[in-house]
């Protein structure tokens, strides 16, 4: 599923939001782009606690650190956006979209993660686009 990326070279972006119909607008927009149905997986939480959320977060690649941060998102409502790619420019594009509709990001490959420069999406405002979804 998520953390089997069927090939040494596959990279999984993340992003988590802190609200649905911005990881929905992300969505919308990676369909766009170009990117396939079954490169894009989401799970999300909109109240109550999720209970081995940083188990499973640890096994789809997310190192400690990031894991534990991406947990703490989840315990206020979160949805996380899982996309594989397997290009460089399609990584950057995933990236910048995620990002744009409000998603922090992060990239793994080989169990190894790369943070975007974004604070935690809880200590920040999301993107709100008008009308897109």
């Amino acid at each position: 599923m998520f953390g089997d990326t069927g090939n040494s070279t596959s990279t999984l972006v993340m992003g988590i939001f802190c609200e649905a119909f911005g990881a929905a607008s992300a969505i919308a927009s990676l369909l766009r782009s170009g990117f396939a149905d079954h490169e894009i997986q989401a799970v999300g939480v909109l109240e109550g606690h999720v209970p081995a959320i940083s188990e499973f977060l640890l096994a789809i690649g997310l190192p400690s650190d990031l894991a534990a941060s991406y947990s703490d998102c989840f315990d206020d409502g979160a949805v996380l956006l899982v996309v594989r790619v397997d290009q460089a420019h399609k990584k950057k594009i995933a990236m910048q979209l995620l990002e744009h509709y409000g998603g922090v990001c992060a990239a793994t490959n080989n169990h190894h993660a790369s943070m975007s420069d974004a604070s935690p999406a809880r200590d920040r405002e999301p993107h709100r686009p008008g009308g897109i979804l």
